[in-house]
């Protein structure tokens, strides 16, 4: 039995306003973020992009035929296999099922419609470019009913799309990183691919209240200083990574190009140091050049301070957590550091948990 659960997130980014004329120093975009629900036994209280486990029903091959019907055959599914050599675990695929590109897309936008009502899906006559996502507008008397049936078997997800006469728009989720849980301090991990979609405009949602409690749109830069939300460290981490990066269309180009490279894993070290701890990520300088997927590895480096070890990293990715405040840093292309904080306000035991070093390295 694998030490964690497959599951699958979206990024969905929504231009907002009438004109595309928007001042360069302003996104022109806006990220959509749902507020878990208390009661939830992960994370609960903290705003996540939507997403959630893999079902045996994402992957049946019944999807072959739906698509096929709107004429789109098994060739058009296997051109969102990856062509690079070495991929993550989470995209090896098995028999008698959709390639894990297909499937894990068909769970995220199933993931989208049960938490916020975003059907993102296209009718058989849609003539939006492929890079753009675009939605199917459930009647808002059916939208709970559906929800809630989405929710409770997930082979319903197959069922509304068939009554809607509509497909999931697969090409419109592009790779972005492939987040795990890291091995240290929890007791459910999770291995999931992040997708990123971007839309023309924002569209009417509604979240479930089963497991969430509050849906927000609004741009990086605003989630980064909102002291009475918190988030995960994914989202603090790629909300930061996209603070700089005000245009949409800017914005589809890159995850294009991250589509084509590949979704890289992200499993955080932790590393103990003599004032607090951090996480690295792929990337930095001190990252370990081998990582366990199952096993415990924090990196005693208590001997130091956090000061002391950021002169030893010329480059940098990774996450300093401080007493009020999470500080997302990372090197930029230019070879800057760009340092981002988060609000902290008494959820570290949640997001981080607490645990002692298990190895010296």
């Amino acid at each position: 039995m694998k030490a964690w659960q497959d599951a699958a997130s979206l990024i969905l980014a929504a231009r907002h306003g009438t004109s595309r004329a928007v001042p360069p120093a302003v996104h022109n975009y806006k990220l959509l973020c749902l507020k878990r629900h208390q009661k939830s036994n992960f994370m609960p209280g903290l705003y996540v992009f939507p997403g959630g486990t893999v079902d045996p029903a994402d992957a049946n091959l019944k999807w072959q035929e739906h698509f096929a019907a709107f004429g789109l055959d098994n060739n058009k599914l296997t051109s969102l296999i990856s062509k690079v050599a070495s991929r993550p675990q989470i995209f090896q695929s098995r028999e008698n099922e959709l390639p894990k590109e297909v499937s894990l897309r068909i769970t995220a936008i199933r993931e989208t419609f049960e938490e916020c009502g975003i059907l993102i899906c296209r009718h058989k006559d849609s003539n939006t470019p492929s890079n753009w996502a675009e939605y199917v507008s459930v009647p808002r008397d059916e939208l709970l009913m559906w929800q809630s049936k989405v929710h409770d078997n997930a082979t319903e997800f197959f069922n509304l799309c068939q009554k809607f006469e509509c497909y999931p728009d697969l090409w419109a989720l592009h790779e972005w990183r492939n987040w795990m849980t890291p091995t240290t301090a929890y007791e459910k991990r999770f291995n999931t691919a992040f997708y990123l979609a971007c839309l023309s405009h924002m569209p009417y949602a509604k979240y479930e209240a089963i497991e969430m409690e509050d849906l927000k749109w609004d741009t990086p830069e605003n989630f980064s200083s909102m002291g009475q939300i918190t988030f995960p460290p994914p989202q603090q981490y790629e909300i930061a990574k996209l603070i700089k990066l005000k245009n949409i269309d800017d914005l589809l180009d890159i995850a294009v190009k991250h589509n084509k490279e590949g979704a890289q894993l992200y499993l955080p070290v932790r590393i103990h140091l003599k004032d607090g701890f951090m996480h690295v990520m792929p990337g930095d300088t001190l990252y370990p050049k081998e990582v366990s997927l199952s096993e415990k590895q924090v990196i005693d480096k208590s001997d130091i301070t956090i000061e002391e070890f950021t002169k030893m990293s010329p480059v940098k990715n990774r996450t300093h957590f401080l007493d009020a405040k999470i500080r997302v840093i990372f090197t930029d292309v230019s070879g800057e550091d760009m340092h981002v904080e988060f609000p902290m306000p008494g959820y570290s035991k949640i997001a981080y948990g607490k645990e002692e070093p298990k190895n010296k390295l």
